[in-house]
């Protein structure tokens, strides 16, 4: 068969011959009514010592002894024994292999609970009793697997429901004990399996606290829950008194402060005497983070404040952040939505108070802080509509240019200096257009493709292809200023023109492609977009077009001060002259900074691989430089083409030949007629 068949251990030696013989030659067909189907043909190589049979072509199965095979993707299920409801669970991978067993079995004690659950008048009844139960059963077991973890939640979920009756202090107590031992940093990895299976297991468990905690009969006017992964305040409301509580945390090796406040003419829409309290959460931050796909994490304790009544009522909370590296002008006020199962930031606004965040919100359930290690502001909708019609109406601008060039470029090349000033006009606009194009590619395509890495390759290399086309542009023109009489060979033009503008480019986007290929460090894990928190990345993706684009500067600079030395030789220099030189210098701001690229000096504080004092500036100026480079094809197409009066006499010709040579033919007779009189 020409296949590599190893042997695992002795006793399933047969079993694993005989299955590889079997896959060899496999041809998988599943019938889809009655004319479509599907056939997948596997080849397979067992590799010796390893819980797999691994696929070598196409498609995928996993093997294990107990589990035997499995389709990729797919998870691999066996029943729990001694006596234990649930089932064990291997998930198989895309590569062939599987994953670590997760232990979905539920201890006999836990499910004699659960199954009461089921009946609600028993539940009801015996419901002080079975919380003690289960909070004597978490202390003496592990109930910390991720079947007896599932379990225990739909209890606690149960215990939430079952009765509006009033509860004692000490069964409250009990209730969030159960709580603290599933939300233990013991608990962790089996959490991670449980979201697996029961993507709502997080609010399943925030439901059940803000719910349950609500039953409380505190017999004082204020009270005091604290176990060592959760701690509950409160309050009886008080005519004329603020709600105050404050939670500290010493479990993250430093001391974490977090208070919650509200005001009393807030609270005065409660009855008098009614409960106002606040959990803290002390180890959901590792529980509830956003998905490994964002950027940001959860840095704060997660701080539910309920009330008897649900109301919505204004809450001021002040967050400590867990972790000081990340940047806080990223931070952001969030609530737990249970209805999307995800952070979200709705109904809140936040201030940074030094090293504090304080978010004011304007309802009442578990909250928190996301931060990021970068500040990345977010985008509003309208201002993402806007960008988009900014950068539409840039694009067809510069096919409009292009085809403009197109039209004209014949009449308007004879000459060298012309000939070098078009070609630069030219390559910018292509250059431009592409590298748009494929910026809004990218937006679509995931991290992992390889289409991904090409796209992000090709954009940094017509980023710098812009630049440095933009820098010949420049360095045309600063020629012309200094050696205003003296022309130069085409060939020379052509071969300087062309090394600048896209062999510089390609050395180095080659080399910044193929060193962050090899280190896999090329792109962000999270978008599909270039890591430029890699040093050499940064510099050669930004820095390299900023020292170009601050070259053109200088150079815009010197020109304007060519420019008005006439007018400052000038000895009558009057109201009018400083009119003029004003107007001569707007005119040359207004034509040179599309052309040079000086709007992207703006840009270059959004691509600094961390945040400083500047993020203040950078959410100011975002909008301004979002719509001043997304119009950038349109004020070339403008300003580089359109108001050149040699581009317009040719397309006069071109597209008005009677008009343009009657007026031509006025123009001479008129010439002819006044030098006769003359």
């Amino acid at each position: 068969m020409g296949k590599n068949v190893c042997l695992r251990i002795m006793d399933v030696q047969l079993l694993v011959i005989v299955t590889c013989i079997l896959l060899n030659s496999l041809s998988v067909e599943k019938v889809k009514g009655e004319s479509d189907s599907v056939t997948r043909s596997f080849s397979y190589q067992c590799v010796k010592n390893k819980d797999t049979c691994r696929k070598t072509e196409v498609g995928g199965f996993c093997y294990a002894p107990i589990y035997g095979i499995s389709v990729a993707k797919e998870d691999a299920r066996i029943n729990c024994t001694n006596g234990m409801t649930g089932q064990k669970i291997k998930r198989c991978f895309a590569n062939g292999t599987y994953g670590l067993e997760e232990d979905f079995c539920v201890s006999n004690e836990i499910n004699d609970i659960l199954q009461i659950t089921n009946n609600p008048t028993e539940l009801a009844g015996k419901l002080p009793q079975l919380v003690v139960k289960l909070d004597n059963i978490s202390k003496s077991q592990n109930n910390t697997t991720p079947g007896n973890l599932q379990a225990s939640l739909n209890i606690l979920q149960a215990f939430a429901t079952v009765s509006n009756e009033p509860q004692e202090t000490v069964v409250v107590q009990g209730f969030l004990s159960i709580v603290d031992s599933l939300v233990d940093e013991r608990a962790h990895s089996a959490w991670t399996s449980v979201k697996t299976e029961n993507k709502t297991s997080s609010s399943q468990l925030l439901k059940s606290v803000e719910g349950f905690t609500r039953l409380l009969n505190p017999p004082n006017q204020t009270f005091n829950i604290t176990k060592p992964n959760i701690q509950l305040k409160g309050m009886k409301v008080e005519p004329g008194k603020d709600y105050q509580v404050d939670f500290t945390n010493t479990k993250k090796n430093r001391s974490v402060t977090n208070s919650v406040f509200i005001k009393q003419n807030n609270l005065a829409a409660l009855a008098s005497g009614s409960l106002v309290m606040s959990i803290a959460f002390l180890t959901l931050d590792d529980i509830l983070n956003p998905p490994p796909t964002s950027n940001y994490k959860l840095n704060g304790l997660v701080v539910a404040t309920t009330t008897a009544e649900v109301k919505p009522i204004d809450i001021t909370m002040q967050f400590t952040p867990l972790d000081t590296t990340l940047a806080p002008a990223s931070a952001r006020c969030v609530f737990w939505n249970h209805n999307n199962e995800r952070w979200d930031t709705e109904g809140c606004k936040h201030e940074i108070n030094g090293t504090n965040i304080t978010c004011r919100c304007n309802h009442l359930t578990s909250y928190s802080i996301l931060m990021s290690p970068t500040t990345d502001f977010e985008v509003l909708p309208w201002l993402r509509v806007l960008n988009y019609v900014v950068l539409g109406t840039s694009q067809v601008s510069l096919i409009i240019g292009i085809i403009i060039e197109a039209i004209v470029w014949k009449n308007l090349t004879k000459n060298t200096t012309s000939l070098a000033r078009h070609i630069a006009i030219l390559n910018i606009a292509l250059s431009l257009l592409i590298m748009n194009t494929l910026f809004l590619i990218c937006s679509i395509l995931k991290p992992k493709d390889i289409s991904c890495k090409l796209a992000i390759y090709f954009i940094h290399f017509f980023l710098l292809a812009l630049s440095f086309w933009m820098f010949t542009l420049g360095l045309l023109l600063l020629y012309h200023l200094v050696f205003l009489l003296r022309n130069y060979s085409r060939t020379s033009m052509m071969l300087i023109s062309f090394i600048l503008g896209y062999t510089c480019p390609f050395i180095i986007a080659s080399c910044v492609f193929v060193k962050g290929h090899l280190k896999n460090n090329y792109i962000k894990k999270e978008i599909c977009w270039i890591n430029v928190k890699q040093t050499d990345i940064y510099y050669s993706f930004a820095l390299v077009p900023l020292i170009v684009v601050g070259m053109n500067f200088l150079i815009t600079f010197f020109a304007i001060v060519k420019m008005l030395r006439p007018a400052i030789g000038e000895k009558s220099s009057g109201q009018q002259s400083d009119k003029n030189s004003v107007k001569l210098i707007l005119r040359c701001i207004i034509i040179l900074t599309p052309l040079l690229g000086l709007s992207w000096l703006l840009g270059f504080m959004f691509l600094t691989p961390s945040a400083g004092n500047i993020s203040v500036w950078k959410e100011i100026f975002r909008p301004v430089f979002d719509i001043a480079n997304g119009l950038q094809g349109f004020f070339i197409l403008i300003f580089g083409i359109i108001m050149d009066k040699k581009v317009r006499e040719c397309l006069k010709q071109r597209f008005l030949p009677q008009t343009y040579s009657q007026k031509s033919s006025a123009a001479t007779n008129s010439t002819s007629q006044s030098n006769s009189h003359s």
